[in-house]
């Protein structure tokens, strides 16, 4: 009897160990995240020092050795960009202080580079009184850029690949914190002043959509990735990737 009551309590043993295992390999595939997130006024004042931040996390964990950090800033309508680099806070915290002398709506992205992998977070802000800004530059006037504060972060999971060989360009996906599942995701891929290609991803789950490419030349190659999905949901984002 002690013997039978020895052999169950090592086969439930054996059990727990292989479901633990399981789990635990279940746990590596789910690939860590860059997560960053915009810590900017929606309204800013004329001539007063404004503080510009963002907040960085990988698998829920504050990232205090990212690679790189800046803000871009541009006026609606205005050709010329300004790029700000970040200092360290700690706890993930990246800031930097600008002063903003024009009125009008201002667009800001966060470019950040952290654990090999990049994020492109960008929100709206206007700079003085509503009619002043009314007078500056239309921002309709962008060729390329939305006018409002997007809630999606797209993040490509790899920004190098091997030229002349079949690849796999996987972008993930987040909307307000949580992955953005049933949208409908294309790549447009050219180098230079090359044709643009677009090729359909197709969604694996978990925010992550996936697509097979063959960077045919060495160099730098452009990706944009555009977003559709329920509710009007339209967005897009510029990735910069290498083949070698």
């Amino acid at each position: 009897m002690r013997r039978r009551l020895l052999f169950t309590w090592m086969a439930l043993l054996v059990v727990a160990m292989l479901a633990a295992c399981s789990n635990n390999d279940e746990q590596a595939e789910t690939p860590a995240m860059l997560e960053v997130k915009l810590d900017v006024p929606d309204h800013i004042e004329l001539n007063k020092a404004a503080t510009l931040a963002c907040v960085v996390t990988y698998g829920g964990e504050n990232v205090d050795d990212a690679s790189e950090v800046k803000f871009e800033v541009w006026r609606h309508g205005d050709g010329e960009r300004e790029m700000l680099e970040a200092k360290h806070d700690g706890d993930g915290r990246y800031s930097v202080e600008k002063t903003f002398t024009e009125a009008g709506t201002y667009s800001v992205v966060a470019h950040v580079t952290a654990r090999d992998m990049h994020n492109m977070p960008k929100k709206d802000i206007v700079v003085g009184q509503p009619e002043q800004a009314a007078n500056g530059p239309d921002a309709s006037s962008l060729d390329d850029e939305k006018g409002h504060h997007s809630s999606v972060a797209m993040s490509l999971l790899s920004h190098s690949f091997e030229a002349g060989k079949p690849a796999s360009l996987v972008v993930h996906l987040t909307k307000d914190g949580q992955p953005l599942t049933g949208a409908t995701v294309r790549f447009e891929i050219w180098q230079a002043d090359n044709k643009h290609e677009f090729v359909d991803a197709a969604e694996k789950g978990n925010g992550e959509y996936e697509a097979a490419v063959t960077f045919a030349n060495q160099g730098t190659y452009s990706v944009k990735v555009h977003v559709e999905g329920s509710g009007g949901l339209h967005e897009h984002q510029v990735e910069q990737v290498t083949a070698n």
